[in-house]
């Protein structure tokens, strides 16, 4: 993230505040390849001034170097403009925004994390500056089941009330975040269900982007090969659940492409309490196969040691194998998508920092 610090902070600021916003922006935990910001000043018209050479040695070192950096990067696009113009963000302004983790907010964010930590991972271009944001903890998971995201939203933006009232600003300006939601859809366009339009119209209302899942659910995008991959594990299981996930993936894997993307997981609904359009889907599915279908996976983790019941069931353990399957991959990931989508999240999330 770029953001250009105007002169006229330096002329008419305490330096003691500058260092502090310098000491935000350049903040890079062991370990990480990034800082949380790269500055860009006008060193050939500053170096000189009495305020700049008053900044720590360090200080004026980085921002030299940043500059340096600015002349030969490609995208250096400001993300915000820290200036005494009243179009601006002030000093204390661009601390404080600086400071707010982007948000990403989610249905459950201890599950479906697991699926947005897959994609940065391996979407991620090879200077992996999202992979260290979201490592440094400056991305963060908000939870919002149900009917929850905007009271969550809410309560961080009226957390700037102090702020906006001094500053005569909009609480938006301040926080940033990105609201990703299951379409729950059982069809190819079906479109945005009726109960996220009005969390639709409150993001739009505050800029806040989000996406609606092109599929049924998270767990749509898992890849084939992690399944048969289950399938091998549990295949001479004596177990009732592991044979019934081995049956659900031995109908999966001859499912075409249409019927992945909105099967539901967890079991599907009779097939005469189908919307027409879902029906079409799964028309040419026996009897004996859509039964199997509705029954659900049954997967659960009885691998693992350690971990409690609870986590070893579908809704839990599932959603982990998108970090922790050695059959995850940019190219297994895309080859399930289907389509430019997952790319298109990690863009979404890349653009917001």
């Amino acid at each position: 993230m770029w953001i250009k610090i105007e002169n006229d902070i330096f002329e008419n600021e305490e330096i003691k505040k500058i260092s502090y916003l310098l000491g935000v922006i350049f903040d890079k935990p062991i370990n990480s390849k990034n800082s949380r910001a790269k500055p860009y000043v006008d060193i050939q018209n500053l170096s000189e001034s009495e305020s700049f050479q008053k900044l720590d040695t360090i200080d004026r070192q980085l921002l030299e170097d940043s500059w340096m950096q600015f002349s030969y990067e490609d995208n250096t696009k400001m993300k915000i403009v820290i200036s005494n113009e009243s179009d601006c963000y002030s000093l204390e302004e661009g601390t404080v925004f600086l400071q707010q983790p982007l948000w990403i907010v989610l249905e459950n964010s201890t599950n479906d994390s697991n699926f947005i930590k897959s994609i940065i991972y391996h979407f991620d271009d090879e200077n992996k500056y999202v992979t260290d944001c979201l490592n440094n903890r400056w991305i963060q998971f908000a939870n919002a089941g149900g009917s929850g995201a905007k009271n969550q939203i809410k309560g961080e933006l009226c957390s700037f009330e102090a702020m906006c009232s001094k500053h005569n600003s909009a609480s938006n300006k301040y926080y940033r975040g990105f609201v990703l939601v299951d379409s729950d859809n059982d069809y190819l366009g079906q479109g945005i269900k009726e109960d996220y339009m009005k969390l639709i119209e409150f993001l739009d209302f505050f800029k806040i982007e989000w996406h609606v899942l092109e599929k049924r659910a998270m767990e749509n995008y898992m890849p084939d090969q992690v399944l048969f991959n289950i399938r091998n594990k549990k295949i001479g299981s004596t177990r009732p659940d592991d044979r019934a996930c081995v049956a659900w993936i031995n109908v999966y894997e001859y499912l075409n492409a249409v019927e992945k993307d909105f099967l539901k997981y967890s079991g599907q609904p009779p097939f005469e309490n189908l919307h027409n359009s879902a029906q079409d889907i799964y028309k040419n599915q026996s009897e004996h196969n859509y039964e199997i279908l509705k029954n659900g996976i049954n997967y659960r983790d009885n691998n693992s040691k350690g971990i409690t019941d609870d986590e070893r069931r579908f809704k839990n353990a599932f959603p982990k194998l998108f970090l922790t399957s050695p059959f995850v991959n940019k190219s297994s990931l895309d080859e399930r998508c289907g389509s430019n989508e997952l790319k298109d999240i990690y863009n979404k999330i890349k653009n917001l920092l």
